[in-house]
């Protein structure tokens, strides 16, 4: 349609071309990565979770994901962009706003981590990570984030991995 007549604006469809190539790129390295993860020894015969696990782990959910990035780029891409009202496709610099955004909390938690201690500095970190992801209402990403908090300092700890306290609670 004319966007001078007030109509919607009709995109050419995206390929998933980058997708594909990112994918296939990702899965090659994750394979080496999980193929390196296989030669790590334990140093005692008696530990449960050798320093292979979690390096294996890592390996098989990059491999998982980069598949399921190739297959989603074979389907057509429906893109719910509101185009400019002068009939441009919308800026594609915003995208990468949200990611942006993202890895500054990740930065910020990697450096709080030590001196508010796991469980206040993943608090914030999943909850800001919630409202960025636009989880509503607000008080489902307080739910949420109490629940993963509390999950994952229990799998921690039933682990035996020690998580720091914070150091703005120590005396």
């Amino acid at each position: 349609m004319n966007p001078t007549a007030g109509g919607p604006v009709a995109f050419a469809p995206q390929t998933g071309r980058s997708d594909r190539v990112a994918a296939i790129v990702i899965f090659i390295a994750s394979a080496m990565y999980t193929r390196l993860a296989f030669t790590f020894r334990p140093f005692l015969r008696t530990e449960a979770l050798g320093p292979a696990t979690f390096p294996l782990l890592v390996g098989t959910l990059m491999l998982a994901c980069s598949t399921a990035l190739f297959v989603a780029s074979l389907r057509p891409v429906r893109t719910g962009a509101i185009p400019r009202a002068d009939g441009a496709p919308p800026a594609a610099g915003r995208n990468y706003l949200p990611a942006l955004v993202l890895w500054a909390l990740l930065a910020g938690y990697s450096l709080l981590f030590d001196w508010l201690g796991f469980p206040l500095s993943t608090a914030l970190f999943v909850f800001f990570a919630m409202l960025l992801l636009e989880v509503k209402p607000w008080w489902r990403a307080v739910i949420l984030t109490a629940v993963f908090t509390a999950a994952a300092w229990y799998l921690f700890t039933t682990l035996d991995v020690r998580l720091p306290a914070g150091e703005i609670f120590r005396k």
